[in-house]
């Protein structure tokens, strides 16, 4: 009992007299946690406030003001335009592409068909492709309901059914494919792309520290400044395979794992959202690969270089999952100079069909500015001999 204890304060004092582990393996991994989940939690919240904040906007045909007034009393206030008088080509296309919400048809006969217990027909269109159109449709439907119910009691004294709810779907469905793409390909994309770096960055540098390798390669008559960028270089090649991998085995599975084996074909993207596409993956990969070899010069061995990139993981699979319930990418060109959250909302835009060319070149351009900036960090931790060669 005794020799066990000696070697239980002998480990406990070597841990607890290192602040370095102290932070790494007790109090970063509760706070990668915390500050991952408060950030999905307030993405979500953010999401749902933004969709139940909207104004609707209702084109209809015979509304009646009954059911105008019944809406507004249930704390709802749309915008209801007039579909008699708009061009009918128009409005569908306002509600494809999200400008309005939903038409509601009414028959002109409504108000008699109900006085006359004769059942009526109301009839909806709206785009699910777009998520304030199925809030809005969902919310209404609610509505409508409701108010069949009230009908009935005010005018004949029992609730009855008065009137059948028809729905139309006016959506694109090479959209709606794409946005369907679009809720997992980014966080899996980006998941793998980091798991690619961290599987190799540790070991290339934080490695030859902890196996005394690095020595060697620093009294070479080599700049350290070259010594960095082949880092980056080799483990940015390395991550693309298996980042490439990983990529190909998504999209051929994607269909399956939605229980879809029909309706989404990777086939419906052309050569250039391709090319835009690797691009973007390049780009991020060259950000998370500086960012990782940072981290494992930094650190003293592979453990601790794993413990120290382990909160950036987590980070960055928590804004994959916060964008999974916008379904569209943001059109606020200042998120796109930031890494890994301007890739996320740039791949779902290309992978919808609404990728914005300025927001492609702010989010190349900054990568590669953040690469820089890592590689001259990267360059001074070489020359760094206390950091280098610590214990």
């Amino acid at each position: 009992m005794k020799n066990i204890l000696t070697i239980f304060k002998k480990e406990f004092y070597r841990v607890m007299t290192d602040r370095r582990l102290i932070f790494t393996a007790i109090l970063l991994p509760g706070l990668a946690i915390y500050v991952m989940y408060s950030f999905i939690g307030n993405a979500i919240g953010g999401e749902i406030e933004d969709i139940t904040q909207h104004k609707m906007i209702i084109y209809t045909e015979n509304l009646p003001t009954e059911f105008r007034n019944f809406v507004y009393a249930q704390s709802v206030n749309p915008e209801f335009r007039d579909y008699v008088t708009a061009d009918k080509d128009v409005v569908e296309e306002e509600v494809l592409s999200g400008e309005a919400d939903m038409i509601i048809i009414f028959p002109a006969s409504f108000e008699d068909d109900i006085d006359n217990l004769i059942l009526s027909k109301i009839t909806i269109y709206y785009n699910p492709g777009e998520k304030y159109s199925e809030y809005s449709y969902a919310k209404i439907t609610d509505i409508v309901n409701l108010y069949s119910d009230n009908i009935g009691v005010d005018r004949h004294g029992d609730s009855y059914y008065a009137f059948t709810l028809d729905s139309e779907i006016i959506m694109d469905s090479e959209k709606a494919a794409g946005q369907q793409f679009a809720m997992l390909l980014p966080m899996l994309i980006i998941m793998f792309l980091f798991s690619g770096a961290m599987s190799i960055g540790p070991d290339s540098i934080a490695g030859e520290k902890e196996r005394g390798t690095i020595a060697t390669l620093l009294i070479t008559p080599i700049k350290r400044s070259e010594i960095a960028i082949g880092k980056v270089l080799s483990l940015t090649v390395i991550s693309m395979f298996s980042a490439t991998s990983s990529f190909i085995g998504i999209i051929l599975s994607l269909p399956n794992l939605m229980g879809d084996t029909e309706g989404l074909d990777v086939f419906i993207y052309g050569i250039k959202d391709f090319v835009m596409l690797f691009a973007v993956l390049l780009a991020t990969v060259l950000v998370i690969v500086g960012l990782v070899a940072v981290l494992s010069a930094y650190a003293k061995t592979i453990k601790e270089a794993s413990m120290l990139i382990l909160p950036f993981y987590f980070a960055s699979m928590a804004l994959g999952i916060s964008t999974m319930f916008s379904g569209e990418a943001s059109s606020n060109m200042l998120i796109y100079f930031f890494p890994i959250y301007s890739s996320v909302n740039l791949i779902i835009g290309i992978l919808t069909f609404d990728v914005s060319l300025t927001a492609f070149i702010i989010t190349i351009s900054t990568s590669l500015i953040y690469v820089a900036i890592f590689v001259y960090i990267l360059t001074n931790l070489f020359q760094s001999e206390k950091i280098m060669f610590q214990k």
